[in-house]
């Protein structure tokens, strides 16, 4: 296979086209694309022939499209970050609302030095925990899965129309899909016996025959 010159890209006319006349074209394509024209007409115009017009476009659109995918893929990993970010301080700005809280308080001195007078106090209190950042870290995991796309499917529920029916009501409907069934029904022995049993018309042919 003959080694193609550095700085040429595949295509064109003889397989080496310069890289630069080539995306110059599709930009060229692209702009007639935008303007509505057809393959033909765009040939007509670049003066070049349909198909490598079709081929410009099938490449350009591809181009496109590989773009856009890996665009998207960024946003998502993007958004995940400062999801996780949001759920990380929400998980601890809930932890520091368990700390104990402390307030000072005066209380009256009891005993007989201390008479009218108070003692100031520290007092430490348990907290249970602001709930609110709970509630924001659980919408940050819901919209995570959101991004990702692994929310589980809605529950469906088959609705039939037997379920609001009264027992009378079924047995009545049960009895009326048996006499539907009936008519349906094969009586074998009926069947044999009529097989095996000889007709009339043929032994009174063989006894005339006979005499």
């Amino acid at each position: 296979m003959p080694n193609r010159p550095r700085g040429r890209a595949h295509g064109g006319r003889g397989g080496a086209e310069p890289r630069r006349r080539i995306r110059l074209r599709e930009i060229q394509v692209l702009d007639q694309m935008l303007a509505g024209r057809t393959q033909h007409q765009i040939a007509a115009n670049l003066g070049i022939s349909q198909p490598a017009v079709s081929k410009i476009e099938r490449r350009i659109e591809e181009r496109l499209l590989a773009d856009a995918a890996y665009q998207a893929e960024r946003q998502r990993a993007r958004q995940t970050l400062q999801l996780r970010y949001i759920y990380g301080e929400a998980l601890d700005a809930w932890h520091a609302s368990k700390a104990d809280a402390v307030r000072r308080r005066q209380r009256k001195a009891e005993g007989v030095g201390a008479a009218g007078g108070s003692v100031a106090e520290v007092v430490a209190e348990n907290q249970h925990g602001d709930p609110r950042y709970l509630e924001v870290a659980r919408k940050a995991l819901g919209d995570l899965r959101d991004v990702w796309g692994v929310n589980a499917p809605e529950r469906i529920e088959a609705v039939t129309p037997f379920a609001t029916m009264t027992d009378s009501a079924l047995a009545a409907e049960l009895a009326v899909q048996n006499r539907l069934l009936e008519p349906a029904a094969i009586d074998i022995t009926s069947v044999a016996t009529t097989a095996s049993a000889p007709s009339h018309s043929t032994a009174d042919r063989t006894e005339e025959s006979n005499g």
